[in-house]
This record gives C-alpha cells, structure tokens and sequence, in this order.
C-alpha cells in the first residue's frame, strides 16, 4: 500500500487505570481481567457453545433447536426454532420473580419538578392498556407502527406495547424532521403514528402535531395518529388523529404478551444520512435481546439495586438498547431524562445522580465536553458517592475530556467504559470490562465476548502496525445482536455492509491496534483530512487541541489548500472566561505542533462560542466542512440550535485566507 493511502496515528497514551487499583472492593464483584481473556477466546473459538450458555439468561417459551444456522447472509439465522417475547422478558418475569413493585423507570421531565416513577406492576398495566388499544385498531403481529415522540415515558411505554403484539416499531428521533418523519413512514408502509401536541425542551416549547398535520396527506399508510397530550397547548389537528388518553380509557390492563420467533422482527431504526434515503436497520427479538441486556450486566457489572442512568435519546440504538431493552430485560432501573444537562443550569446532572442515588451514568463525550466548559465547582458541590461505573458512547472520547471525567465525576474511583459500536451492531463491539480491564484515556479497550476485530488496509490486506491505522471490520464469526438486513433492500444490506471484505461485517470506520492489543477508533473513514500526502483521522487532530487548558471543546474540517491538497481548519470552543485573540491563536498553533507534529497543525483557527450539533449531542461535520470549503450549508432542521451556523458564517467572513 503506498504512503497516501495510509491513515496515520500520532497521538500517544501511556497512562493505564486499573480498575483493581481505582476500586478493589468493587473490582471483586464481577470479572477479573484473566476470566475475560479466558471467556473471550471461548466466545470466538466456540462462539455457537458460549452463546449457548449465555441464551440461558432470557425467558423461552419454547427452547430452541440450534444456537446458530448459516444463511446467504453473514449474519445467519440465531437460535433457531426458540419462542419468546421481548415485553415479557422486560417486564412480566420480573413481577413472577417477586419484583413487581421495584422501580423499573425514573422520569426527569425537562422541569425538574414534574417527574413520574413506574414499578414493573404500574409498567405492565401500562403496556397492556397500549397493547389493548392498538388491538381495537386492528394492529396485529408484523404491521408497523411509526413513532415520534420527547423523551417521555410513553415512548418507552408504547415500543414495548409493540414487542408485546409483535408490532413492528420504528422510533424516530424526536429532533427529526417532518420530513424524516415521512421518510421512514413511507419506506417502513406504516399504519399508526404516534406522537405528541408539543415538545418540551429546555424551558422551551417545539412543535410536533404542527408538523405532522403539513404531511399527514403525503403518508396515505398511517390510519391513525395518537396523541399524547405533553404541554396541553392548543395546536392542529387531522381528521385520524385519537388522544393516547382516549385510546386507554377503560380499558383491561392485561394483554397476553405474542409469542415470537428468535428471528421474528422486533424494531425497525433507521440511520439518518446526509444525503440518499435513510436505511432501516433490522433487528430481530432473540439475538438482540440476548446481545443488549448480557452486554449491559457484564460490561458495567450490573447488580441488584443499581440505578441506571443513560443520558441517550430513546430515538437512537444507545437508547433501544440501554434505556429500554438492555436494562429491563435486567430488571434494572432505568432513569429517562427529557431535558438538557445545561437546563436550569449545568449542575442539572449531578443534582440526578445525588438525588436518585445513581450508580452507572453513560454518556456522551459532547455533553461531557460542553459541561467541563463550566469548571469543576459546579459538580464539586455534589455528593456524587453513589457512582461506581462511567460510561462514554456515541464518539471517541478525547483523553483530556476523558481524565476530566475520571478526576472530577468518578473521584478517580469510578472506572470509564468507553464504548464502540454502530446502530448496526445492536450493542457493544470494543469496550473494557468495569471490574476487569485496565483502560487507557481514549481508547475503547479490548474486543466484547464474540467479536473478533480485523483492521485492514485498502487493498484488503490485515494492518499490524501499531503506527497504522486501518478499517475496522469484524469477522469471520458474526454475532447475535447484529443486524439482519436492511428493511426492503438486502442488495443494500450487502453492498454496504458484507462486499468491501467478504466475510466480514464492515463499520465504515477507522481504528487502529497499538502494541498492547489495545483498539482507538479515528472515526468514520469520510472524516480523515488528507494533508501533503498524511492522512489522519480529526479525532486526533481534535483531541491535540482540546488537550491545551484553555479550550473546552474542537472540531476540525478539511479545505481545499492549493499547495497541500487539503487544510485542516479548526473551531474551537474556549473555556467559560477566556477570549480568543491573535495571541491565542498562535499559541494554540504550536500547541498542536508539539503534540502530534507540524504537519497537522491547523490552517486557521476559528474560535466559537458553540458548534453546530444535533439535539442527540452529535457535532454536524458536514456543516463545519461547507463552512471551511465555502459550500452550500444544506438542511440545519436537525441542530439543536441553528443560529448557531449563522456566527460561524458571520465569523468566517472576518477570516483571511
């Protein structure tokens, strides 16, 4: 492979934080490090056997006949012939277990005063009453049904009413678009949308039902649209539309849960792209179940009385499988948060975690990034001893943010889990273990039980450098959360996933393997910057400038330089009292120099107050790339906050290049 196509790796981290040092008394309640070597060689050499043994933790109506059956399709078909229910594993085996009164969700509305609680009892009487409702509608096993709803907790409510009919739900992030929405109604041929008048956000008020009724005429599918009442505003209506309220008023609490098969389709979740339609990520009951609540007992160590708060949306995968399914198949307590971490203010965390007494708080590098802007003071007046396990998802975390969070929010006692993995994957690919692995600021560890990484370069050849970087693919054993298709496009499902390595499941991401065996995702291969020549990932562009004390938060794009190809041009986000000058610039310039060289340091430095991110937290790349090249924008429906591309284009226009 010749010099140009290589991806380079120049950030370098030789701290290690062993989670028998960090906490030895919590270290002793789940896994050593040698018990998870030993169980993941198992996991990959006799991956049907292990799988087995683990398939023993879910509830089966009938048992199946094979752990795993190859198909055409790398994934195959798991646990052939078994019978079961999603819903009934969440909820209804719990409250047989005697634990029907145990809290399974704590609510945090967007005002901190207007919270609600479930036990597992008042969650099936709930579900039931949905499940109910959909019948009378005429709902049966394998319609789909679409939603878009806040972060309330019907929305955790009414996806579980679908597992138990075996409704097919496809969730749509609440931040979406009215025409995403139509999107997916289209694609998906769906027969009911719920929704919600309002949403509430941040003190604030955003439409849904207005947005609904401007498409309701392009999505001749939907024949109902329920609505659950959030703020009580008056807004628009349709002529389908059916109050959730009145959906369940007088109606019996109890609804025999379906019986699925293994590869019975549980969800429909689409990833949003920036351009092309959307695809629809299948998943089906029994692998992922399986995959989604082992993955959360064994990684975060997850016991009996533990308060789970995972700060994701329900809209995305983090919140299928670790505020929904994960966590209640484990009959733990889930806390669903429908605000922002900065609202009233930027204690609004940490005033969680001392009031419910949370143990496990998994989060986003963004929110972290955006919350250490404000200093240490405002979690240092917490009492934050509850915590045993942080966690890190959606993005790799940079090590400053990452140390950040160790010191000041676990007390350097918590271990950090950074987690990888995809929409695709259903849960955990590459992360540490909370009682067994020793972690690195930065990197994702060591594979999860049966997943067996590759890294290969573009001709197909396997990367061993550990100064290399690659494309990660995992193979040649696939997994059983992993998805089964694309809905209604397998030609897709192959060309997008199976073709660049066949045999293999292909991320579409960069990662490279250090010499310990240690694996540090670069980020999607469309986000590496090629500059004279060197290719290197923004991450680690990003992660030199953040780990100068002044700025609080980065993002780098490339543009299009005469001499080098490609510039890297940087925004960054100063902490709270500090102001951009010339100075600083130059100062922030040879910062990057000295950390991972000159050939990387960046053209310009643009400083802003915000960046351009989704309400998921996610920052929006392809914004910051137009603005750097001088392009068209594009759609801004999805920011949290689109003024925010406004600055930044003020700003730019004061820039000499």
């Amino acid at each position: 492979m010749s010099k140009e196509e290589k991806i380079a790796t120049v950030l370098t981290e030789t701290r290690v934080f062993d989670p028998v040092k960090l906490n030895p008394e919590f270290a002793k309640t789940g896994l050593s490090f040698d018990e998870y070597k030993k169980l993941w060689k198992q996991s990959v050499e006799d991956f049907e056997g292990f799988w087995a043994e683990q398939a023993q933790s879910l509830d089966w109506f009938e048992p199946y006949q094979k752990v795993w059956e190859k198909t055409d399709l790398f994934p195959g078909k798991w646990f052939v012939g078994g019978k079961l229910n999603a819903c009934y594993n969440c909820i209804d085996r719990h409250i047989k277990a005697g634990k029907g009164d145990k809290l399974a969700i704590i609510w945090e509305a967007d005002e901190p005063w207007q919270g609600r609680t479930f036990t597992f009892n008042q969650l099936k009487s709930e579900v039931c009453k949905v499940a109910n409702g959909m019948k009378k509608l005429g709902l049966k096993k394998g319609d789909r049904v679409t939603i878009w709803l806040p972060m309330i907790p019907e929305l955790a409510i009414i996806m579980l009413s679908c597992a138990r009919l075996g409704v097919i739900h496809s969730i749509v992030f609440g931040g979406f678009s009215k025409e995403a929405v139509k999107d997916r109604i289209g694609d998906s041929n769906s027969r009911l949308l719920f929704t919600s008048d309002e949403t509430a956000r941040a003190g604030k008020t955003y439409p849904k039902m207005a947005d609904v009724a401007q498409i309701i005429d392009d999505v001749p599918t939907i024949e109902h649209v329920i609505v659950v009442k959030r703020t009580g505003n008056e807004v628009p209506h349709t002529n389908k539309d059916i109050w959730y309220h009145d959906l369940i008023e007088g109606i019996s609490e109890e609804c025999e849960p379906e019986v699925m098969d293994s590869e019975d389709t549980l969800f429909i979740l689409y990833t949003s792209g920036t351009t092309g339609k959307p695809k629809g990520v299948k998943h089906t009951t029994a692998g992922y179940l399986l995959y989604t609540s082992f993955s959360h007992r064994v990684v975060f160590n997850i016991k009996e009385g533990d308060i789970w708060f995972c700060t994701a949306d329900v809209g995305w995968i983090t919140g299928h499988s670790y505020i929904v399914y994960g966590p209640l198949a484990n009959g733990a307590t889930t806390v669903m948060f429908e605000g922002v971490p900065t609202y009233p203010d930027v204690t609004r965390f940490w005033d969680m975690v001392e009031t419910y007494k949370i143990t496990h708080f998994y989060t986003a590098p963004t929110a972290i990034r955006s919350i250490m802007r404000y200093g240490d003071e405002p979690v240092l007046g917490h009492d934050l001893s509850s915590l045993k396990v942080l966690g890190t998802v959606g993005e790799p975390i940079n090590p400053e943010a990452w140390t950040w969070y160790h010191r000041i929010v676990g007390q350097e006692r918590c271990p950090i889990i950074d987690t990888y993995w995809q929409t695709e994957t259903g849960g955990f690919l590459l992360t540490p273990i909370a009682t067994a692995t020793p972690t690195k600021p930065g990197s994702c560890c060591l594979p999860f039980f049966g997943i067996n990484p590759v890294i290969f370069d573009i001709e197909g050849a396997e990367v061993t450098d550990p100064e290399e970087g690659g494309y990660l693919s995992i193979g040649p054993n696939p997994w059983p959360g992993m998805l089964r298709d694309v809905w209604g496009d397998t030609e897709r499902f192959k060309r997008t996933y199976l073709e660049k390595y066949k045999g293999y499941y292909y991320t579409d991401d960069g990662a490279r393997r250090d010499e310990d065996g240690y694996y540090w995702i670069l980020g999607r291969l469309d986000d590496v910057i090629k500059v004279s020549g060197h290719r290197i990932g923004t991450m680690e562009v990003e992660s030199a400038i953040v780990s100068h004390p002044k700025v609080a938060e980065a993002a780098v794009a490339p543009f299009p330089h005469e001499i080098k190809g490609q510039a890297i041009w940087s925004f960054v986000t100063l902490m709270e009292g500090i102001k951009g000058s010339d100075d600083l610039v130059k100062e922030l310039k040879m910062h990057v120099r000295k950390e991972i060289g000159p050939v990387f340091q960046p053209d310009i430095i643009q400083f802003a107050n915000s960046l351009p991110k989704t309400r998921s937290g996610k920052i929006m790349r392809r914004i910051l790339k137009a603005i750097a090249s001088g392009t068209e924008i594009g759609n801004v429906t999805t920011l949290a906050d689109p003024s925010v591309v406004d600055a930044l284009l003020e700003e730019r226009k004061k820039i000499e290049l």
